[in-house]
């Protein structure tokens, strides 16, 4: 997924080599659209030797297994926009949300580009209270992970490193 079209004049864009990179630009009034990765956060929710795993309930990868959480809205940190899709997707608050490390993908195969902000969270007291955006929720024994069903390739990676390092496979 990419612009085609200026997003100031509408001239068709052109792609030119920029810095080593092939980007868009518009002939007409110069623009240039850049693809910029999208911002989300995710949560590591760890309950004993167990992690909190999502089922994807809409595309890309409709099915597959995910990390809560999801993109930030205009004017969010990250860890606002954490705690809200957690609440949104399953009514779970977090506690003591501490910074992991990010994660790069695309959104679907020729997707967007998106930068995962990942943090480690205690779950606050409650049951898990499934909304539309995921269609289950599972805790799963760190060394079961199902590493081949999980929806992102950077994510994936980034819980295996994770999980390994903390005694899961």
């Amino acid at each position: 997924m990419t612009a085609r079209y200026c997003l100031v004049c509408g001239t068709r864009l052109r792609p030119v080599r920029e810095h080593g990179r092939t980007r868009r630009r518009c002939p007409k009034c110069g623009w240039t659209f850049y693809d910029n990765p999208v911002p989300a956060a995710v949560a590591l929710v760890e309950r004993g030797d167990r992690v909190l795993l999502v089922r994807r309930a809409r595309p890309p990868y409709a099915g597959t297994w995910d990390l809560p959480g999801g993109f930030l809205e205009a004017g969010e940190t990250p860890e606002r926009g954490l705690r809200r899709e957690l609440r949104e997707e399953l009514g779970l608050e977090v506690q003591r949300p501490r910074l992991m490390g990010f994660a790069t993908d695309r959104y679907g195969p020729g997707g967007f580009p998106v930068l995962t902000v990942i943090y480690a969270v205690t779950a606050g007291p409650g049951r898990l209270r499934i909304a539309d955006d995921v269609s289950g929720a599972r805790w799963v024994p760190k060394g079961r992970v199902p590493f081949g069903t999980i929806a992102f390739r950077g994510l994936r990676r980034f819980l295996r490193r994770a999980l390994s390092a903390t005694g899961g496979r």
